[in-house]
Order: C-alpha cells, then structure tokens, then sequence
C-alpha cells in the first residue's frame, strides 16, 4: 500500500522534473535534486522562484547556490503542529524528510493503545519521528551517532514544547547499542529503523546497509515487548525495495504492510522511498 504525506502548514512539494524537486519549507522555497523525478519539469516559470539550490558533486556532497540574501542559516517550519528547524547541510538534506510523517497518524494510533508505551528510533536523525512518539505519550530513546544532530533533534524538542517529555538523545553506533539494550533487558513496544546506505558511528564504525541491515532488524526485533505496538522500517537506498523489506519482517509474523512513500504535488506524484510496518495482527 503506497502512502502519500499529509499537506502541512510548513511544508509543500511545489513541482518536480529533470532530476530535481522544488519545494517549499517554512516561508523559503528549494530546489534539490531528486534522481527518482526521471519526468519534465511542470512549471518552468515556479523554479524561478527558489530561494536556494544544491548542487550535488560526486561522492554525495555538494553546495549550496543562494539566490536570496534574506535566507537566514535557519527558519522554521510548522509540520503537523511540531517545530521543526530547517537548515542547508553539505549533503543537501535539510533537517526533515516530509515523507516520513505519513507514518506519524499511524504510530500514534498504535502508541494510543497501550500505557505507558517506550519507543525506540534508530538513526534518529533530527527528530521529527521521536517527536510525534513523545507527543502520543510514549518515552522515546533517540539514537544517532552524529552528536550534532542529537542537538538539533534536542532543539526541536524545545522548540516543539516537548523537551520535558520523556525523551532521551544518545550518540551511539545503532549495533552495538541495540547489542547493549538486549544484554541490560530492556524492551520496546515501539522500534523504528531508518538506516542510511552508508555511514559511521561515533568511532568510525562503517555502517554499509547491504552489509549490516539484516543484522541490525533481526537483532531490533529482539528488542519488542511481549506486547509490542510496531516495528517500522524505511528506507531511502537504491535497490532497496518494498517487497525486499517485507521479506525481511516476515520472520516475525503478525501483518505486514508495505509500499513506496510518496509526496504529491498538483501536477504530480514524487517517489520518496519505501517502507514495511510490523504488527503483531
């Protein structure tokens, strides 16, 4: 089942083609690329209108071309009532990957259910997922092995009025803290994984997904309560599809759902990665 995000005040997918995306974030509008947007752009006169563009160089990295001096290192953006700062990194990424909140009406409808629920979020990112946890009452274990974006996830925490929830943000590698957690005993009745395709931990661990993926979602699923709300996994790797996903959560029986998160604009439909959700049924 493909997922498409819900519009919010703060963020718009305004048009895509050509191997880009122009979107807006807040009150600033982006051009970046997008590979998977192999079709024409639909509104040539809109992407005029971008207030910055990345260009990518090889190895992933690139920069950013300001077109607009009123462009601030940071702004924020209300999406589905959190506030999220926005930023231009090196990468191209910004501090919010819109697709991922097609997921949040869903984990917070699962957390509802149960008391007092813990929810573990590996690759954490900034945040934005361990937010919407906190928000639907669960204690949240955020991981990330950047301390720097542990930081901006604690920022948008606060600025969010969440940081008094019960939250917590470590720098750690994914493996060995899941490791760790399995041998202290603790457990989640929430676990969301969204590894990247290549990275390293807070001592230069190499993360490769086609390497240590299978490992790390079979060791996270030990990690599930005895009475577990969901497993979900995404991911934004080429050749990572939903069906293999599926594969990979089938072991563990219960439902799987699975499908391509999408971000829809007026004139069109924009692939945005893939995703399998576990319930226990």
């Amino acid at each position: 089942m493909d997922l498409e995000v819900h519009e919010f005040t703060g963020y718009e997918l305004l048009d895509s083609g050509d191997g880009r995306k122009l979107e807006r974030f807040g009150d600033f509008v982006l051009d970046r690329p997008a590979p998977q947007a192999i079709w024409p752009k639909g509104d040539a006169g809109g992407w005029d209108k971008a207030h910055a563009k990345f260009l990518r160089h090889e190895g992933g990295a690139g920069e950013w071309e300001i077109k607009s001096r009123s462009v601030p290192e940071a702004w924020p953006a209300d999406i589905d009532g959190l506030a999220l700062e926005i930023r231009l990194t090196g990468f191209g990424n910004v501090g919010l990957f819109p697709e991922h909140t097609c997921h949040f009406p869903w984990m917070s409808e699962k957390l509802g259910a149960k008391e007092a629920p813990r929810v573990l979020n590996l690759f954490g990112y900034t945040g934005a997922a361990t937010l919407a946890c906190a928000r639907a009452g669960a204690r949240v274990t955020h991981v990330d092995a950047a301390k720097s974006v542990n930081g901006w996830a604690i920022l948008n925490a606060e600025k969010s009025g969440l940081r008094g929830e019960k939250m917590r943000f470590l720098a750690d590698d994914a493996v060995k803290f899941v490791r760790r957690e399995l041998r202290r005993g603790n457990r989640y009745e929430g676990i969301i994984l969204d590894p990247p395709s290549f990275g390293r931990g807070t001592k230069g661990e190499v993360w490769k997904l086609e390497e240590h993926f299978f490992e790390l979602m079979s060791l996270s699923a030990k990690l599930l309560a005895d009475e577990p709300a969901f497993l979900l996994v995404t991911s934004h790797s080429p050749g990572v599809t939903p069906s293999a996903l599926r594969h990979m959560l089938g072991p563990l029986g219960g439902a799987v759902e699975d499908g391509e998160m999408l971000i829809r604009s007026k004139k069109t439909v924009l692939p945005a990665g893939v995703y399998a959700r576990w319930t226990p049924c």
